[in-house]
């Protein structure tokens, strides 16, 4: 009787939930379809399956859309005419998003980050879709406080519900041959984590929002794991980015540009905690609470100056972009919370995620959006490379008569790249004579798949294409010879051949060796050395990480890019039985604040003579 009950009982709060957000679960239900669908198909199918990425995409976006807009809804007690216009608008916001999305082929950066601020904004309305305007805090921190757990509990229930199904799949599958397919799997995932759990997570959402005010409840757990987990994990991060603002301080430095994000998670840390245990800061064994929220807060002053120097370190260096603003916009926000709640008596904690919100929409669209704002610096950097190197003169691109190199190109290279990720060429298209779309067809004419639209810009120009790695606390440099088209005096050598190695492929050099007569010769750095084997014995290490150091200390520069003379590149090496002669090509690696260096990757040229 009682499990009759039981059943009884979920099957009530089921229909309940469907009849209170009708919109909700069907957004959840066509895309969980949608996503199971997708799934099913073949390579090939799923190429020219855009409408469903779309789909998913929007059903995704309408599910918390019509969640809040539910929400508002119940809190102000409409109608159902007005709930309707709410839900009717909330679909036609959805739709025209659908329409506004390029096929998923042309997807870029720009597409995936409008959809995750747009995701992030809308998860953030529901937060506090029920108390706008009115609404008590209290009420405000029991109704998310309950969601935070409800969401939990929903995603624990779908993991140990989808190990348990799925094992049951493999018993039958092992137990009774009963062919159980791979893709099966695939789709139970789907239906619980799409219908299963926003279903169970709707079911749990509060009703009488109004009744929260008066709930005095608090999970003891979260006291304690916030007060014994979060808090003393956001102490250490203070000592350690307080200890590496005296470091730079005493260095007269600027700091790194990944101290940002240490920042920014230190603070979001900080500010989650205090808003975990804010309802019991009243109580009079808490007061260290109070006392704690305004040493944190005040304690992020200094942290935001450090945030901003960093920020501003490399937007000056390197224009804004995507990154840099979010960074940028972030450490304004900090900057204005923080002061918000050293000075305001009311402490309104509604301000947090409804500031957000707006900082999340705001900046996904407009000419003060991320995007706008970030393409027009970048384009206003690169203008300024091409007019000082006069590759563009009159408003016109003008090939570079010598393939341009060194820092210039480098900059050119990165910014061209960012663009053709991003934004795409149409905005320096007027720069070009030619048609740009036209001449990457007719480049790639014969290929298909992959147009490099970079570089076919950047040859276009004349400049050299670099290829950027990123490496945290660490600077990438490149050395090349002043002129790679200088013929090549062979004179009392016997033997020529070209080779290259890199650190990340060790064994290239005994794979690829050079080859004359009946000999051989193998290359590979090994730890920042040159090692040479002869008919594959190890018979030589060059100090090759002195002659770098060497070439860097006869050339500088203000970039990781070294144009040196071509009689600088050359390295003699003498055996008992050969003359070996390297003219390198290029080299390159990384090297980090204390000129420590680690070499990567080396060409050369190499002239062999038998003794």
């Amino acid at each position: 009787m009682f499990k009759l009950q039981s059943l009884q009982g979920l099957l009530s709060d089921s229909i309940n939930t469907l009849k209170r957000f009708p919109p909700a679960l069907l957004a959840a239900v066509i895309g969980t379809i949608a996503a199971i669908y997708l799934t099913n198909l073949d390579y090939q199918k799923l190429q020219n399956a855009s409408s469903l990425w779309k789909i998913i995409m929007c059903c995704s976006l309408g599910l918390t859309l019509f969640l809040a807009a539910g929400l508002i809804s119940e809190s102000n007690n409409d109608s159902l005419p007005k709930r309707l216009i709410k839900q009717g608008f909330s679909l036609l916001l959805i739709f025209c998003y659908y329409f506004m999305l390029p096929e998923v082929k042309d997807f870029g950066v720009q597409e995936i980050a409008r959809f995750c601020l747009f995701s992030a904004g809308l998860h953030l309305l529901v937060s506090f879709a029920p108390f706008i305007g009115a609404g008590g805090i209290n009420g405000f921190w029991q109704f998310n406080k309950t969601l935070f757990i409800r969401f939990l509990t929903a995603c624990l229930y779908s993991i140990v519900l989808y190990a348990g199904l799925a094992l049951a799949l493999l018993a039958i599958d092992e137990l009774f041959k009963v062919e159980i397919k791979g893709i099966y799997y695939a789709d139970l995932w789907w239906f619980l984590a799409g219908i299963f759990n926003t279903w169970f997570f709707l079911s749990g959402v509060p009703k009488q929002i109004r009744n929260l005010e008066s709930i005095t409840d608090y999970p003891a757990g979260l006291k304690i794991f916030t007060q014994f987990v979060l808090l003393p994990l956001v102490t250490v991060y203070l000592f350690i980015l307080y200890a590496y603002s005296i470091k730079m301080a005493a260095a007269i430095e600027l700091p790194h540009g990944w101290v940002s994000y240490l920042v920014i998670g230190f603070s979001a840390a900080g500010v989650f905690s205090l808003l975990l245990i804010w309802p019991i800061q009243e109580r009079e064994e808490n007061n260290w609470i109070k006392i704690f929220s305004r040493w944190f807060y005040r304690a992020l002053y200094p942290l935001i100056i450090l945030l901003g120097l960093a920020i501003f370190k490399r937007i000056s260096q390197y224009g804004i972009t995507e990154n840099r603003y979010f960074v940028l916009v972030i450490a304004l926000w900090l900057a204005i919370t923080a002061t918000y709640f050293l000075l305001s008596k009311t402490k309104n904690i509604k301000v947090i995620p409804i500031s957000l919100c707006f900082i999340a929409f705001s900046s996904s669209f407009g000419p003060w959006g991320a995007f706008s704002v970030s393409e027009r610096s970048q384009i206003a950097c690169l203008r300024n490379l091409l007019s000082a190197e006069k590759i563009l003169t009159g408003g016109k691109i003008k090939k570079a008569p010598i393939i341009l190199k060194g820092e210039s190109a480098e900059k050119i290279s990165s910014i061209v790249g960012y663009l053709d990720k991003v934004h795409g060429f149409k905005d320096i298209q007027p720069w070009f004579t030619q048609n740009l779309d036209s001449v990457f067809i007719v480049r790639d004419s014969a290929k298909s798949g992959y147009i490099d639209k970079k570089q076919i810009l950047l040859d276009l120009m004349g400049v050299e294409n670099y290829i950027p790695y990123y490496h945290d606390g660490e600077k990438d440099f490149y050395i090349y010879p002043q002129n790679d088209q200088s013929a090549l005096n062979i004179k009392g050598f016997d033997f020529y051949c070209e080779t290259n190695s890199s650190e990340y492929c060790k064994d290239d050099g005994y794979k690829t060796p050079i080859i004359f007569d009946t000999d051989s010769v193998a290359v590979r750095l090994d730890n920042n050395n040159l090692q040479l084997l002869h008919n594959k014995k190890k018979f030589y290490f060059a100090d090759f990480i002195g002659f770098v150091k060497t070439l860097r200390k006869k050339n500088t520069t203000s970039s990781g890019s070294y144009t040196i003379p071509n009689s600088q590149l050359i390295l003699p090496i003498e055996t008992d039985s050969l003359s070996i002669q390297f003219n390198f090509t290029a080299i390159s690696g990384l090297i980090d604040d204390k000129d420590s260096i680690k070499i990567n990757n080396i060409s050369a040229k190499v002239l062999i003579k038998r003794k």
